[in-house]
C-alpha cells in the first residue's frame, strides 16, 4: 500500500529547517552532524532562521553558509520558533522536509534512512524514533532508548491515525494502529523525529501557529496528523534530543500561564471544528460540507470525539503540572508565597482548567498526573508544592 498522491518534482529530496536562538555554544557540534550525513550533499539543503539571536550565532551561521553550498540562513527579527520554521518552509524546494533544532545531534543517517523509508512508502509523514540524552555527569551522557512501537506499519486507516493525533495531545492516551500498541510514554508531539511530504503540506496550509510561543509545534503535528492520508513508521533511532538545552522551554516567564491558555484556545477551536463537521457528516448532510469524500475519511466516531476530549483535558492538566516548575513555583517568581496561592486557585476556578478538571477521567492520567489532577481538585496548594520539591523536574514534567 503507498499513499494515493500526485507525484511532485523536486531539485532536492529534502530540506531541513532549522530555528535558531542563542545556540552559538552548540552550533559547532550540530553542523558536524549535519555535513556527515550519509546523504550526498548535493541531495539536501539546509536552512537556518536567526530568529533574533543577541549572541554570536548569526555570525557563525554566516561562516557555515559561506563554507557549504547546500546551507543558507534567513535572519529576522525575534519571532518565536514558529515564525522561523515557517520562514523556513517558505524557502524549502525538497521533496520532503525535517525540522529539527539545533541544540540536538544527527545520526548519520538521519536523512538517508528516513528519506528511503519516504520514498519506498510516500507517506506524508515518515516516523522514527529519537534518544533522549541527559547530561547524568560531567564524563558522560545517559541515553534513553524507547521506540515509538515495536515494529514498522505503513496505514491509511483514519481511526488509527486519529488515535496518534489523540496521542500528540498527551502521550498517555492510548495509541493504535491493527494490533500493534504504541508505547505511552513516548512524546509524539516534537517535529525532529518524523520528515513531512512538502506537497502535502502546501496542500492543507500547514503551518506552525505563529501566535503561540509554546507548544506550537504540538499544535502543527496535531493538524497535520489530522489532515494525513498515510503515515509510515519505522522503529530506527536517528535523532539524538539532548534533554535541558533548551532555555525557552525551562526558563521561568511572566507569562506562561497566558501562553498555555492561547494554546488551548487554538485547540479548542481545532476540535470543534472536527466535531461540527462530525455531526454535519452524522446527518448526512454533505451540501453544507465542501469535500464530502474528505469528510467521510477524516468521519470520528462518538467514541473517537470523547476520547479527543480527554486527551485535551489531559493536556491541560499537564501543561498545569509544568507550569508548578515553569511558573508558580519557579525560583524566579518574585511573588510571595500568599500571592501564589491566590493565583493558582484564580487559575484553577477558571476556564480552561475548571473545565478539564470537571471533564477529565483519572484513569486516563499517569500515576503521578492523578496526584496533580486530585490536588487541583482540591485546590490544596500546599500538596502541589510538596509534590513539587519531592519530584518535580524537568525531565519528567517537560515531556511533551
Amino acid at each position: 500500500m503507498k499513499g494515493q498522491h500526485k507525484a511532485y518534482m523536486s531539485d532536492k529530496k529534502v530540506s531541513m529547517i532549522v530555528p535558531v536562538y542563542n545556540s552559538a555554544r552548540y552550533l559547532a557540534g550540530f553542523v558536524d552532524s549535519i555535513i556527515t550525513q550519509t546523504m550526498p550533499q548535493s541531495d539536501y539543503e539546509v536552512i537556518f532562521v536567526d530568529d533574533g539571536s543577541s549572541d554570536n550565532s548569526g555570525d557563525i551561521l554566516d561562516k557555515c553558509v559561506s563554507q557549504y553550498g547546500f546551507m543558507q540562513v534567513i535572519h529576522q527579527w525575534n519571532s518565536g520558533p514558529a515564525a522561523a520554521r515557517n520562514a523556513g518552509l517558505k524557502k524549502a524546494t525538497g521533496e520532503y522536509v525535517a525540522f529539527v533544532d539545533p541544540d540536538d545531534l544527527l545520526t548519520e543517517k538521519y536523512l538517508e534512512s528516513s528519506y528511503t523509508k519516504a520514498t519506498e512508502t510516500g507517506a506524508d509523514i515518515v516516523l522514527f524514533d529519537a534518544y533522549r540524552e541527559t547530561n547524568a555527569a560531567p564524563a558522560y551522557i545517559k541515553r534513553e532508548l524507547t521506540p515509538h512501537a515495536d515494529y514498522a506499519f505503513l496505514t491509511d486507516d483514519p481511526s488509527s491515525i486519529r488515535s496518534m493525533q489523540m496521542q500528540i495531545l498527551y502521550p498517555y492516551m492510548p495509541a493504535h494502529v491493527a494490533d500493534l500498541t504504541f508505547h505511552r510514554n513516548v512524546p509524539l508531539a516534537a517535529p525532529w523525529d518524523k520528515l513531512y511530504r512538502r506537497q502535502f503540506l502546501i496542500d492543507n496550509d500547514l503551518y506552525f501557529p505563529r501566535d503561540l510561543r509554546v507548544l506550537d509545534d504540538m499544535c502543527f503535528n496535531f493538524r497535520a496528523f489530522g489532515a494525513a492520508r498515510t503515515i509510515y513508521y519505522f522503529p530506527t533511532f536517528l535523532y539524538r534530543y539532548r534533554v535541558g538545552n533548551s532555555s525557552i522551554t525551562t526558563s521561568y516567564r511572566t507569562d506562561r500561564i497566558i501562553q498555555d491558555k492561547k494554546v488551548f484556545d487554538y485547540l479548542e477551536k481545532e476540535i470543534a471544528t472536527i466535531a461540527s463537521m462530525n455531526e454535519k457528516y452524522n446527518n448526512k448532510d454533505n451540501t453544507e460540507i465542501d469535500n464530502p469524500e474528505d469528510a467521510s475519511l477524516k468521519h470520528v466516531s462518538n467514541n473517537e470525539l470523547l476520547h479527543l476530549k480527554q486527551s485535551f483535558y489531559a493536556r491541560i492538566i499537564k501543561s498545569f503540572a509544568i507550569a508548578t516548575k515553569l511558573y508558580f513555583f519557579n525560583p524566579g517568581n518574585p511573588k510571595n508565597q500568599q500571592q501564589v496561592r491566590t493565583e493558582i486557585i484564580d487559575c484553577l476556578s477558571s476556564v480552561p482548567y475548571k473545565t478539564a478538571l470537571t471533564g477529565i477521567r483519572l484513569h486516563n492520567l499517569e500515576p503521578k498526573l492523578i496526584a496533580v489532577a486530585l490536588a487541583c481538585k482540591l485546590r490544596a496548594v500546599g500538596a502541589l508544592k510538596m509534590m513539587y520539591r519531592l519530584q518535580y523536574n524537568i525531565a519528567n514534567w517537560g515531556r511533551l
